[in-house]
């Protein structure tokens, strides 16, 4: 059968604009820069996974805030009720989301198209009953504090800065792995399924075990990003895992462009900016995105950089001479 992940070298300009990303902070000596761009890179990190289930496996989800929530929990109850440290908590919270995924995922995959959304929001109101009801270890409505910083060996993250160069070096290291696993075996096998589930079935793919495998993959990764959102913030609310979050990662996924795992980073960040902008405005927050994501739709329905690109590579082609065009159309 092979290997089921296929190795894929990191290209220099890659490594230039990693760089340059990492430079970004140090030039910018803002807190509330750094702390908006630490938020951009744990969005990125759900809507990465969403982006696997979405693009590749090609269906519909509106709860994973859900999962979401459950990696920040289970990160924030660990620390703060059991003293488990934070470099153990953040896994098992993401385990813990993947778990829910793998129990909620049996029934609920089975069903297609707008019923799979429809059941995935009744994800999000089961996890908010549970966040509410279960005082003794969520702090219900009044949620959950103190939880401590993300720290390694004594050093601990505590600043904006330092939150920084943790998320979005594990934001990296996830995109990598996300991406050589497109790019692998099952990928492609992901991608048939999405394109017509009974010609994946006729040649001996199941289509369930890969929406289901591609389904808790993706409940990691948003569980990942939610612990990580607790171990920054340091304190938890049911209500930030409503159904606007769910929303707001499906936005995120369908801006940088469906099947584009660079193009869901990117999503995340505009995203994560314009909310951070229209913070002061919470009233014109939702007509904001609603035309933002028709525009998009109109204008660039491929995403942030395949719509982009195409639309660049089109005005280079009407400008350039007959050679150029040759070599273009090639």
């Amino acid at each position: 059968m092979g290997r089921m992940i296929e190795k894929h070298h990191i290209t220099r300009m890659e490594v230039y604009l990693v760089v340059v990303v990492g430079l970004i902070p140090l030039l910018v000596s803002n807190s509330v820069f750094h702390h908006v761009i630490v938020l951009s890179g744990v969005y990125a990190i759900s809507a990465l996974g969403l982006s696997l289930f979405m693009g590749y496996a090609g269906q519909i989800s509106i709860g994973h805030s859900a999962f979401f929530g459950t990696g920040a929990y289970i990160t924030g109850i660990l620390s703060v009720r059991f003293g488990v440290p934070p470099v153990l908590a953040l896994p098992a919270g993401a385990l813990a989301a993947g778990l829910a995924a793998l129990i909620a995922g049996r029934p609920i995959l089975r069903l297609r198209e707008y019923f799979l959304a429809l059941a995935t929001i009744g994800l999000v109101i089961i996890f908010q009953v549970f966040a509410t009801e279960l005082r003794g270890f969520t702090g219900g409505a009044g949620g959950l504090s103190d939880i401590p910083w993300f720290s390694i060996a004594g050093f601990a993250f505590d600043s904006p800065l330092k939150q920084f160069y943790l998320v979005w070096a594990i934001l990296y290291l996830l995109f990598l792995f996300a991406r050589n696993l497109v790019r692998s075996k099952y990928g492609r096998a992901a991608l048939a399924v999405a394109g017509n589930e009974d010609v994946s079935r006729s040649i001996g793919i199941s289509p369930d075990a890969v929406k289901l495998r591609l389904f808790v993959l993706s409940a990691v990764y948003a569980g990942l990003g939610g612990g990580l959102f607790a171990l920054v913030l340091t304190s938890l609310n049911p209500n930030s895992f409503d159904l606007r979050m769910s929303v707001n990662m499906v936005m995120m996924v369908i801006l940088g462009g469906m099947g584009s795992l660079a193009g869901s980073v990117a999503g995340a960040v505009l995203l994560t900016w314009l909310m951070h902008l229209l913070s002061g405005y919470q009233e014109y927050s939702l007509p904001a995105f609603g035309l933002l994501l028709i525009l998009f739709l109109v204008f660039l329905p491929e995403g942030i950089f395949r719509g982009a690109g195409s639309r660049w590579f089109d005005v280079v082609r009407t400008y350039a001479d007959d050679n150029w065009r040759k070599e273009l159309d090639r």
